[in-house]
């Protein structure tokens, strides 16, 4: 039974989503702040944690750095899922460290929809570099690329939703997408890349 990680500080949120998720057959841990979240990822791996942004005293961005420097929570998947729009200068320095960012209200059938699909996506990632870690004599050109492919994956899903040229011409995607282009024919790495499958 994969487990799903709810941090948010507004309890009916929390319980709305719960009884959502459980009835989808997964197990639920929720926490209300940031200290509850760490001390939650101390003793507990989750497949999978949905992160409010809207926080205090620890906002939703510093707990995702905590989390990300964390070296037994580092790898797990995070998605934004918050009532606050996206801020392009946000998704330029977060953008690497996230699945994916969703702006509440948000249906369920969109919200399952969306763990499935990132559960899936990051054990099809993880069994990729696991495979290649033998072959690739440089850990930190691995490092990036995962970096490179979640920044390029949460651009387009943005770009697609928002159909703002404004808002998504201050994000440098093309560039971005180039050095990720290198780096998958470096590592000669068969994960698709975003334009290639169904995330573009």
């Amino acid at each position: 039974m994969d487990t799903i990680l709810l941090v948010d500080d507004d309890p009916a949120i929390l319980e709305i989503f719960t009884v959502c998720l459980e009835m989808d057959g997964y197990k639920v841990l929720v926490a209300a702040d940031g200290s509850a979240c760490l001390n939650l990822l101390n003793t507990h791996n989750p497949d999978l944690i949905f992160l409010d942004l809207m926080m205090e005293p620890m906002d939703g961005w510093e707990i995702l750095i905590a989390i990300r420097k964390n070296a037994s929570s580092r790898y797990i998947p995070v998605v934004i899922l918050t009532g606050k729009p996206p801020v392009p200068e946000d998704i330029l320095q977060y953008g690497g460290l996230i699945e994916e960012y969703i702006v509440k209200p948000v249906s369920f059938p969109v919200f399952i929809e969306s763990v499935h699909r990132n559960i899936e996506h990051d054990r099809n990632l993880r069994r990729e570099i696991k495979q290649m870690k033998d072959n690739v004599q440089d850990p930190a050109l691995l490092a990036e690329y995962t970096h490179l492919l979640r920044f390029v994956r949460v651009a387009y899903k943005l770009k697609k939703r928002l159909m703002d040229p404004q808002w998504t011409d201050r994000i440098p995607i093309k560039n971005q997408e180039e050095r990720l282009q290198w780096v998958h024919k470096k590592i000669g790495f068969p994960y698709p890349l975003p334009g290639q499958d169904e995330e573009k």
